[in-house]
């Protein structure tokens, strides 16, 4: 029989989630470029919790994973396993995410703390890929941020990657479609180049590129540092599983920003955000 006290412990009180993502006044904020070669630019914020241990032990036990693409290949084609994290559970540091973007100017559009979705990704030392999804990949969502939870990564990060088509190089499927003219499903045709194919597993690599695609930098990543990036970038993890021990982890929030309408309604990797 349940009783109140089958709740103990288990309640978070809104004073208590302010402390556990309490921002940390000390931290450092900045925005760069990811390559001389392009104009784009990510915002990286590093010991931007005071308390990062709090809120990564709060992660690990507020929801189960639910997808894994080595023990479910059809669940979900993102590498590693996710564990979905309902944004009013990190609010405060959503709300933080959301000022950031005012601050540095990057956007001027309204946004609500109720625009990001969230979920932790894991990845660990010989987990698999379902076809061959260390490739790049672009997000649903116009923004992303990644807040590193592990404190023993080693050169990590988002790797950011241009497509060479015709002698032009393409950094970004929303300017690829708009301003190059090229149809989605062109441009999904050049994507599949190279992929084992769907539900197909083979081993997770580090990829720095091939005759597709050019690694044109790393949005770094370390324990206890955000970075952000715009989704439509081509993009994938930046993880050598082989520098580190077995049983290692890479724990990771995502806070993923949907606020805008795809170039083209009829658009493969930009999907329109939903009505309600």
């Amino acid at each position: 029989m349940l009783t109140l006290k089958s709740f103990d412990g288990r309640i978070v009180t809104p004073d208590l989630l302010e402390k556990i993502f309490a921002i940390n006044p000390n931290r450092k904020e900045y925005v760069e470029k990811i390559s001389p070669d392009f104009d784009h630019r990510y915002i990286c914020v590093e010991n931007v919790l005071l308390n990062p241990y709090d809120a990564r032990d709060f992660l690990l036990n507020c929801s189960y994973i639910t997808g894994t693409n080595d023990l479910i290949p059809t669940k979900t084609g993102a590498p590693g396993m996710q564990q979905p994290v309902a944004n009013e559970w990190a609010k405060p540091y959503v709300q933080y995410l959301r000022n950031l973007l005012y601050h540095k100017k990057i956007t001027t559009k309204n946004i609500t703390w109720h625009d990001f979705s969230c979920y932790n990704n894991v990845f660990w030392k010989g987990m698999k890929s379902i076809d061959s999804n260390y490739r790049p990949h672009v997000d649903p969502g116009d923004f992303a941020f990644n807040l590193f939870l592990s404190d023993d990564l080693v050169d990590d990060g988002t790797a950011v990657y241009s497509m060479n088509i015709e002698g032009t190089k393409w950094i970004d499927v929303r300017e690829l479609e708009k301003e190059g003219n090229y149809r989605s499903s062109t441009i999904a045709s050049l994507m599949a180049i190279n992929r084992m194919g769907i539900g197909e597993v083979d081993e997770w690599e580090l990829f720095t590129g091939d005759d597709v695609y050019e690694l044109a930098g790393v949005v770094p990543g370390g324990f206890n540092t955000v970075s952000g990036y715009r989704g439509s970038l081509f993009h994938s993890a930046y993880y050598d599983h082989l520098k580190y021990p077995d049983g290692h982890v890479r724990y990771s929030l995502v806070a993923m920003l949907s606020i805008t309408n795809p170039p083209s309604a009829r658009s493969s990797f930009i999907k329109r955000k939903d009505e309600d």
